[in-house]
């Protein structure tokens, strides 16, 4: 949004502490007589599953609103955290399926709405009270993608859409619907950004009084949007800086009322703890801080591999689908580097310009190839590109092109890549996974590619880049959890 100067222009309840006032007897909870009152004042409470009654330990509730509370900051977190993580995090309009009941709805309460405005409009003599419904939802409109400091903003929209004085011109026959038209549009002109110059210059366009205002309320929603992805990318920086706080105490809060929100981050964790070497049990800090920096990095990048029928880590539930989209990268790189070395001429002296350009042409046709089956059906176009790439680099060189049968063997040689257990695709998916699993551990800092694989060099930066910033938030957040986790199971004799 420009800044125009001023003027026209599913959750298992537990709560350790107990309620509030204490557990109740059930005396207390069900009324003696049908007929009595129920306790409508009484906060509703749930019994917490898996709970027991044994001796002087009694049964633990958890209230509704504590329940509701918690889903709400939930809620709140996993906004915060979209907003930290995602560098491209922006809001954007929902607009219902395709020829879904919702769309249908939606079509048809707009085109009711202004088949009765047109209606009353051309009515003899007119109607204006839709018309008067339309003029406060657009000085509505304007004032919400208004900042604070706007004011004198504000107080012109206030004066020209006045609704008194509005419907005192429709009394007197006076009304010019023209004239407030061209007010919003030229006040929408100066308060958007310059990338919805072309629409605002679309709705001047228009000719019929119904169909300009219906887009002046489209336009509005853009704004609207426009300046709410504004301020979040303003807000950023702040969120950024405090979010491993925030989700910190969110997440804590939700423990409080889950009977063990941690159950499949500890499976997770503990699934990924090598204890060879080590003697039993482990007291001293720094064997510990490095078995967990260890173990962590191996279990993240289990989820670049994760098993869907399996639950899905607690503590990096939020980052599912980025971790799953991490997981198509690593699958495209292993296979793009698979390919490149089993391809004639790849290895071949002054070949750095001909692999850049076949790499590039490879990831086109991969496109976004994620699975085996994905991948067979796009070898055979990979192989043809191959060839007439490397018959375009020894015509270069001046040298024959490749016989028919070698061309066949190249055909043959990729068409086999499809086989996840193929030796090629098995040494360079070694590599790529040491070489991530380097750069977790260390937390960054350079690192040489690995042999092989030098013309994937900024793939692979761009893939351990991302895995990095999602791992380093997560445990800037979660990691008092996991290192009580280790600590918990190599306390174990």
């Amino acid at each position: 949004m420009s800044d125009p100067k001023e003027g026209p222009s599913g959750i298992d309840p537990k709560n350790k502490e107990g309620t509030k006032n204490g557990a109740r007897s059930s005396s207390q909870l069900i009324p003696t007589s049908t007929s009595g009152p129920h306790y409508i004042n009484e906060h509703l409470q749930f019994r917490v599953r898996g709970s027991t009654i044994t001796g002087a330990s009694p049964p633990k509730f958890v209230s509704l609103e504590e329940i509701m509370q918690a889903a709400h900051g939930f809620q709140n977190m996993a906004l915060a955290h979209e907003i930290a993580v995602g560098h491209d995090f922006k809001l954007e309009p929902f607009e219902p399926p395709d020829n879904s009941y919702q769309k249908l709805v939606k079509e048809t309460m707009h085109k009711a709405y202004f088949d009765i405005l047109r209606e009353q409009l051309n009515s003899d003599p007119p109607e204006y009270k839709q018309a008067f419904i339309l003029m406060e939802d657009i000085k509505q409109g304007l004032f919400s993608i208004l900042l604070p400091r706007h004011t004198r903003i504000k107080q012109m929209i206030e004066e020209v859409l006045d609704g008194e004085f509005i419907k005192q011109q429709a009394e007197n026959n006076s009304l010019d619907f023209h004239k407030y038209a061209v007010f919003v549009i030229d006040l929408m002109a100066k308060l958007a950004a310059p990338a919805r110059d072309e629409m605002i210059q679309n709705i001047t366009k228009l000719t019929d009084t119904v169909d300009i205002f219906r887009a002046i309320l489209e336009a509005l929603e853009v704004l609207k949007l426009d300046l709410a992805n504004t301020l979040i990318a303003m807000i950023r920086p702040h969120v950024q800086a405090e979010s491993v706080q925030y989700e910190r105490e969110k997440f804590d809060e939700m423990l409080k009322i889950q009977e063990d929100g941690l159950e499949h981050t500890r499976a997770w964790i503990k699934n990924h703890i090598d204890k060879t070497g080590l003697t039993l049990p482990v007291t001293d800090n720094n064997i510990i801080r490095n078995v967990t920096a260890q173990t962590l990095a191996k279990a993240f990048l289990d989820l670049l591999e994760w098993d869907d029928a399996k639950p899905y880590p607690e503590t990096v539930s939020l980052d599912a689908v980025r971790f799953a989209e991490l997981a198509s990268q690593l699958y495209r790189v292993v296979c793009i580097a698979a390919i490149m070395l089993v391809s004639p001429a790849c290895g071949a002296p002054d070949a750095a310009e001909h692999k850049k350009q076949l790499k590039e042409n490879i990831i086109i046709i991969l496109g976004n190839t994620s699975t085996d089956v994905e991948l067979a059906a796009a070898l055979p176009s990979v192989a043809e590109e191959v060839i007439a790439s490397t018959d375009k680099l020894l015509q270069r060189l001046e040298q024959s092109p490749l016989a028919s049968d070698v061309k066949e063997l190249v055909r043959t040689q990729l068409a086999a890549l499809a086989d996840s257990q193929h030796r090629v695709r098995q040494i360079v998916h070694e590599r790529v996974v040491q070489f991530l699993q380097a750069v977790l551990v260390c937390g960054g800092g350079s690192r040489p590619v690995p042999a092989g694989l030098s013309a994937l060099a900024t793939e692979l930066t761009t893939l351990a880049g991302a895995l990095l910033r999602y791992v380093m938030h997560n445990k800037a957040v979660f990691m008092h959890h996991y290192q009580r986790i280790v600590e918990e199971e190599l306390a174990q004799t």
